[in-house]
C-alpha cells in the first residue's frame, strides 16, 4: 500500500465532518458497501434511495487512507448513551465503532482498517464504521482453518478457579437469541449490602452430548435441546455486543455452573457463567456463510432483511421497505449507532403483525426482548447516527403496555405533536415532556382496552414466564453460590 496515509482518530474528530475513506481511491468505502449490498439483496429495492435528494453520499477522501488501532469491548471509560458499543482506539483517542465480518479474535487485536466511514457525534467525538479490515500481527493468531480459539470471559488479571467443581459444565449449540442487558438488585454475600448486578440471557439450541470437545465443532451434532445461559456480572456483561454478533452461529461455552430454577412449579435448567467461563467460537466455515433470505417467517415471528429508509422519534420508529415499519419501543433494547438511513439490517426474532388502518395496510415488525439486529452493510449516506436517550418516560412505559398496532398508532400521534414546533413561531410551542404527556393522555382516551397487553420482561419472554414478580427471584437464584 504505497502512498497510503495512516489517519488518526484525533484528526477525524478535530475535522468534525462525515467522511468515507479506503486504502485505494478505486474502492471508496461508501460505494463499496452500497454496491455490494445491492447486488446481494436485489429484492430489498435499494433503488428507492436514488430518487431521495435529501440523502447525500458521504464525502470521500481525495487520497488513500487507512486507520490502525485496536478493537475493544465496552467499558465505563467511554461514556456512550447506547451503553454497549465496541470501542476503537489508536492509542491516543477512543471512539465508538461497529464492524462488518466480525471475528471474536479481533477483540484486543490491532487491526488495519482498509475501508471505513466516520461520522461525528456529540457523544464520544465520533463513530467509526469498519467495512473492510485485516489483522496487523498475524503471527500469534489462529489460522482460519485450524479449528477454534478459546476466549476467557474474564481477563487474565482475574485468577481462574480451576479447582471449582461447580464450574465444570459446557454448552455447545446454535445461538438462537440474546436478551438485552438488565440490572437486578441482589444481596452481596460478604457484606450483606444490596448491589446492582447486570446480566443477560442467551438461548442456545444445544446438542445433548454429555461432554464437550473442541474438535467436536463442525461434526454431525443434533442441536435439539433448548438451553439457557445467564451471563452474570459487570465484566461478563461487556461481552454483550460480541455475543450479539454470533446469533445464528454455532458456539460453545465451558466453565459454567448450573442451577435448577422453578417458575410457577415448572423446573428449568439454567447455566450461569463463572470466573472460569470460556467462549469457544467456531472458525468461519463455508457452511455458515449462508445467504440470508429477505423474509423468513415462521408463524407470527421470524427474521427480516431490508434497507432502512428512515429513522424517526429517536429511533423508536424505523421505516423499512415499502409499507414495512420496525418498532423499537422497548427501552432495554440495545440500538446500534449504525442503524442509519440507507443501511441494510438483518432483524432476528421479530414479531410480524399485518395491520389495517383506514388509510392503508402496513406490516409491523415488533421488536421484543429476544430481538437482535445486526447491520449487514453500512449506509453510504451522510445520515445521523442513532443515539439512545436512555430516559424512561411515562410515555415509554405506557407504550410497553400496548399491542404492536397500538404502539404504532401512538407513535404516529406523537409525530403529529412533533410537527407543532415546525410552525413558524418565536417560541417553542410544546416542550418534549409536554408532547409526551399529551400523546399519552390522548392515546389513553382513544385506545380500547383489548389493545393493552401485560408487560413481559426479557427473562419472562425467554423463560416463557409471564409473571413479573418472579424475575428478580429467578436471577438471584441463578447467581447464588
Amino acid at each position: 500500500m504505497e502512498n497510503v496515509t495512516i489517519l488518526t482518530i484525533k484528526e477525524l474528530v478535530n475535522k468534525g465532518r462525515a467522511v468515507t475513506g479506503a486504502s485505494s481511491l478505486f474502492s471508496s468505502a461508501a460505494s463499496h458497501s452500497y454496491s455490494e449490498s445491492s447486488s446481494k439483496n436485489p429484492n430489498s429495492r435499494p433503488a428507492s434511495f436514488d430518487s431521495d435528494l435529501s440523502c447525500k453520499f458521504l464525502a470521500p477522501l481525495n487520497h488513500p487512507a487507512v486507520i490502525v488501532g485496536t478493537i475493544a469491548l465496552p467499558s465505563k471509560t467511554l461514556i456512550c448513551p447506547n451503553r454497549y458499543c465496541f470501542r476503537f482506539s489508536d492509542g491516543d483517542l477512543t471512539i465508538c465503532c461497529d464492524i462488518l465480518r466480525f471475528e471474536i479474535r479481533a477483540i484486543g487485536s490491532k487491526i488495519c482498517v482498509l475501508s471505513w466511514n466516520f461520522l461525528p457525534m456529540k457523544h464520544c467525538g465520533g463513530f467509526l464504521e469498519i467495512i473492510k479490515w485485516k489483522f496487523v500481527d498475524t503471527v500469534n493468531l489462529l489460522s482460519r482453518c485450524s479449528g477454534i480459539g478459546s476466549f476467557p470471559l474474564f481477563p487474565s488479571l482475574f485468577p481462574l478457579r480451576n479447582d471449582d467443581r461447580k464450574s465444570r459444565y459446557s454448552v455447545h449449540g446454535v445461538l438462537e437469541s440474546i436478551s438485552p442487558v438488565s440490572v437486578v438488585s441482589c444481596m452481596d454475600g460478604e457484606s450483606s449490602d444490596s448491589v446492582n448486578l447486570p446480566g443477560f440471557l442467551v438461548h442456545v439450541m444445544a446438542c445433548e452430548c454429555k461432554t464437550y470437545s473442541q474438535n467436536a465443532i463442525g461434526c454431525s451434532h443434533a442441536f435439539e435441546k433448548s438451553v439457557f445461559v445467564y451471563f452474570c456480572g459487570l465484566v461478563v456483561t461487556s461481552w454483550h455486543p460480541a455475543i450479539r454478533k454470533l446469533v445464528g452461529r454455532d458456539v460453545a461455552l465451558s466453565g459454567l455452573k448450573k442451577k435448577m430454577i422453578y417458575v410457577r412449579g415448572d423446573s428449568l435448567l439454567v447455566f450461569v457463567t463463572t470466573e472460569s467461563s470460556v467462549l469457544h467460537p467456531p472458525c468461519l466455515s463455508r457452511k455458515q456463510l449462508v445467504a440470508k433470505t429477505v423474509v423468513d417467517r415462521r408463524g407470527n415471528c421470524g427474521s427480516y432483511l431490508g434497507f432502512v429508509k428512515g429513522v424517526y422519534l429517536k429511533g423508536k420508529l424505523v421505516e423499512m421497505d415499502e409499507d414495512v415499519w420496525l418498532l423499537l419501543t422497548d427501552q432495554l433494547l440495545n440500538r446500534s449507532h449504525s442503524i442509519r438511513t440507507g443501511s441494510l439490517i438483518f432483524i432476528r426474532n421479530v414479531h410480524f403483525v399485518n395491520t389495517k388502518f383506514s388509510w392503508g395496510e402496513v406490516l409491523i415488525l415488533g421488536a421484543c426482548f429476544k430481538t437482535s439486529i445486526t447491520v449487514e452493510f453500512f449506509s453510504p449516506f451522510e445520515t445521523s447516527c442513532l443515539v439512545d436517550s436512555c430516559r424512561q418516560t411515562s410515555l415509554n412505559r405506557f407504550m410497553e403496555s400496548l399491542s404492536f398496532p397500538a404502539r404504532f398508532w401512538t407513535l404516529l400521534v406523537r409525530s403529529c405533536f412533533q410537527k407543532f414546533n415546525e410552525i413558524p413561531s418565536d417560541k417553542e410551542i410544546l416542550r418534549s415532556c409536554q408532547k409526551d404527556e399529551l400523546t399519552k393522555m390522548y392515546a389513553e382516551s382513544q385506545i380500547p382496552s383489548f389493545m393493552f397487553q401485560p408487560r413481559v420482561n426479557w427473562a419472562g419472554s425467554l423463560l416463557n414466564s409471564a409473571c413479573m414478580s418472579h424475575v428478580d427471584a429467578i436471577v438471584k437464584l441463578m447467581i447464588a453460590t
